[in-house]
């Protein structure tokens, strides 16, 4: 085999460019950024994103607000322990609501002490 078979050969088993953006050898699309400079566009935008965190995170609002906007609870609790406290809180508030209504006067006794007024159609 002579030179030229042997690179004809190695040239007909070459991946085409889309295969190799898919399998990330070659970045982005290259009929659209010069190799030369795709170094420098992926480090831009990596800069941009670097940038865009920076300002999110810069202006992210504090403990305080999202307290104040309902978005976290002003607790001391632990994070772990969070959904316990609420599961209890939501428990102790339903036990409560039982004994109130377990607790409360009948009808006879609200018309008897002139709290409501009889009416058999109600």
């Amino acid at each position: 085999m002579d030179k030229q078979s042997t690179l004809d050969t190695k040239l007909s088993h070459r991946p085409d460019i889309q295969d190799l953006v898919d399998r990330n050898i070659i970045k982005g699309d290259p009929s659209r950024i010069a190799p030369a400079i795709q170094q420098q566009a992926e480090e831009l935008a990596k800069h941009r994103v670097e940038d865009t965190l920076r300002h999110k995170i810069e202006n992210r609002p504090t403990r305080d607000e999202l307290v104040e906007h309902n978005i976290l609870k002003g607790d001391d609790v632990a994070p772990a322990l969070q959904q316990s406290r609420i599961a209890l809180e939501k428990s102790q508030l339903h036990d409560k609501l039982e004994h109130k209504l377990h607790d409360r006067p009948d009808r006879a006794l609200l018309v008897e002490q002139g709290i409501i007024k009889d009416n058999p159609t109600a």
